[in-house]
């Protein structure tokens, strides 16, 4: 079952039974949906309980968790950097992952993201490149609401072991990137928490003092079960640490 958030007039997040966020933006004349979730349920059921606009659908990332509920959506564009990801699913790994009812490993819907800015009438959106998570994770700058949807690009805790993963220093410049966009706040795909940008400051000292520092051995519990080395920066209201494939 959905569970919906509605942060403003404009903005809702929907989180499915696998704790899966994904972002809905309201234009006047389209409408927004910044990834789809793990498919565990039929987010496009509750995307129409709230509006009824003409819907644009970018995947922030080609990671099950994000691409995993496509197959409710007629057309989902992703980053072709991330296109070897998803070509890499099965269905019986999707059914360990997700849901074991869950019925398709057909990603034809998935098509390559060949626009870099979009209109939903009075607001405009710029697709941004945020490489560090996964080499084609992208994020949606939204001038107006001076928002930006960052999917796992930005998470608090870091995320560079699972696959197409790239590095800290990947990470670093993404988020000074972000830095220089005119936006106040910015929403991932774990959360319902409307992250301020002052967040970034701790997020860019963590990757550059993590050199030396102590790493503890991970290993995310839930399938794929990957392994990594875990670091702690901080503990404040929110968590910052990164997590990478090898120390």
């Amino acid at each position: 079952m959905i569970e919906t958030k509605k942060l403003s007039d404009r903005v809702f997040i929907l989180k499915d039974r696998l704790d899966c966020y994904a972002n809905l933006i309201l234009g006047s004349e389209k409408a927004l949906l910044f990834d789809t979730g793990s498919g565990s349920d039929d987010l496009k059921a509750a995307v129409e309980e709230i509006t009824s606009l003409p819907l644009l659908v970018i995947a922030s990332h080609g990671h099950f968790d994000h691409i995993g509920g496509s197959i409710f959506f007629d057309r989902v564009y992703m980053s072709k950097k991330d296109r070897n990801i998803v070509e890499s699913y099965e269905l019986e790994k999707l059914r360990e992952w997700i849901d074991k009812n869950y019925d398709s490993d057909d990603f034809r819907q998935v098509k390559d993201l060949d626009f870099d800015s979009f209109t939903l009438g009075d607001i405009d959106g710029l697709i941004v490149e945020m490489p560090g998570h996964t080499s084609g994770s992208v994020g949606v700058y939204l001038p107006e609401l001076k928002l930006l949807l960052s999917g796992d690009a930005l998470t608090p805790v870091m995320c560079l072991f699972f696959m197409n993963h790239g590095t800290i220093e990947d990470e670093l410049n993404t988020i000074k990137m972000v830095q220089k966009l005119d936006i106040t706040h910015f929403l991932t795909a774990h959360s319902d928490i409307l992250f301020s940008v002052s967040i970034l400051d701790r997020m860019k000292d963590c990757l550059i003092n993590s050199k030396g520092k102590k790493f503890h051995k991970y290993r995310y519990p839930r399938p794929p079960f990957s392994e990594g080395y875990f670091y702690l920066h901080s503990m404040e209201d929110e968590s910052v640490g990164v997590i990478v494939s090898e120390r």
